[in-house]
């Protein structure tokens, strides 16, 4: 069985060098460590008393909170989608975006497929069921 092949990259997080081994690409390996450096530097503005082991688990738990929030919001939307005849303009207002093209913009970034898309394909599925 042939081994998987790993990137290894060396990245800077808060002041830290850290290898990284993973099977992502380095450009994400990369966004993912810029994200983390970004978060530990806005949180101790917030808090410059904080030490470096809790200023990365204040870090860790806004990660995965934001993480859990959005994966709520695409949850919703992919029922909206495809068990309401709301449309695309009203499920972006309904779960916070700005207007629809935003909505869309980041449905597509999470999910791979537009709004109408996952309608489309999902919706049908569902005919299939009754």
């Amino acid at each position: 069985m042939k081994e998987e092949q790993k990137t290894r990259i060396t990245v800077n997080i808060y002041g830290q060098t850290y290898n990284m081994v993973g099977s992502e690409s380095s450009s994400h390996m990369r966004q993912v460590a810029s994200i983390v450096d970004d978060k530990m530097r806005e949180i101790n503005e917030r808090n410059p008393n904080l030490d470096t082991a809790k200023i990365a688990v204040l870090s860790a738990v806004n990660c995965v909170n934001d993480y859990l929030q959005l994966k709520t919001k695409v949850e919703q939307a992919n029922y909206m989608l495809t068990d309401t005849n709301k449309s695309i303009a009203e499920i972006a207002k309904e779960l916070g975006y700005p207007d629809s093209h935003n909505f869309s913009r980041t449905y597509k970034k999470i999910t791979g497929l537009s709004p109408s898309e996952y309608s489309n394909t999902f919706s049908k599925r569902l005919l299939y069921h009754v």
